[in-house]
């Protein structure tokens, strides 16, 4: 795949992408909050996020992406591993962000099984979106050109993570007009800017805030008054009307 920023079209995608990347991930808490890129690539978006004030941690497994993702080395760990085989223990990050970058359903699903096995908070899930009108377009004219990246159904990704984890799920998109429009020049360049809950652009991102378990504390139990005793002297022995009839016999 070509290098998304080598033309217009490419800068533009990218810097929509980043803008619906910052507008998914507003509601995260950041401070002292601990974040895993997965497939980050050459690194586009680790700047935005360490400036979002994560603690930053990614993987990628193309050695050549690694590479120039570790400009960025003083700034987040890039480390070398698989979207579907992650050295990490569970739970080890609050937040994670998902790639998807290899075809299929079954590795998308098994990417997204461990991307939520090391998460504990939540998880955004970013691909490239095969409901889109500018990806139906493409296939229809036949284009030499391949597109961006593997395609995926936005529903079938969507119910994928909510069968996988319970949680706050939502969703946004951007690139919603065909790529002629991917031109800051373009007067129709607006259609293509985040597109909240509509699934209807190129790029989605599908975010999950999960669940946390809560301890279960009993309900107290209720007694009602008129059943319980009232309370003797802490001298007295045996019961009252035995110790009247002592008293009467003296």
């Amino acid at each position: 795949m070509d290098d998304p920023r080598a033309d217009t079209a490419g800068q533009f995608s990218l810097q929509m992408q980043k803008l619906l990347l910052q507008h998914c991930l507003a509601a995260w808490p950041r401070r002292g909050r601990t974040l895993l890129e997965i497939n980050c690539g050459g690194g586009d978006f680790l700047p935005l996020l360490w400036e979002c004030g994560f603690d930053m941690t990614a993987t990628e497994s193309n050695p050549d992406l690694r590479a120039e993702a570790g400009r960025m080395a003083d700034r987040a760990e890039v480390l070398a591993a698989t979207d579907d085989h992650l050295p990490f223990d569970d739970a080890e990050f609050d937040w994670v962000v998902l790639h998807l970058v290899s075809p299929g359903a079954q590795s998308a699903r098994a990417a997204m099984t461990e991307a939520l096995r090391v998460a504990s908070a939540g998880v955004a899930l970013t691909f490239w979106n095969a409901a889109s009108l500018p990806f139906m377009l493409h296939c229809i004219t036949g284009r030499k050109q391949p597109w961006h990246g593997p395609a995926f159904c936005w529903w079938q990704m969507w119910r994928a993570l909510r069968s996988l984890a319970a949680g706050s799920i939502s969703g946004a998109s951007v690139l919603a007009g065909p790529q002629g429009t991917w031109n800051a020049a373009c007067g129709l360049s607006r259609c293509n800017r985040v597109l909240p809950w509509l699934p209807m652009g190129a790029w989605g991102i599908i975010r999950i805030d999960l669940n946390k378990s809560r301890p279960v504390t009993p309900l107290p139990l209720r007694l009602g008054r008129r059943r319980m005793r009232r309370p003797e002297p802490a001298m007295e022995c045996g019961h009252k009307s035995q110790a009247r009839a002592v008293n009467t016999e003296r």
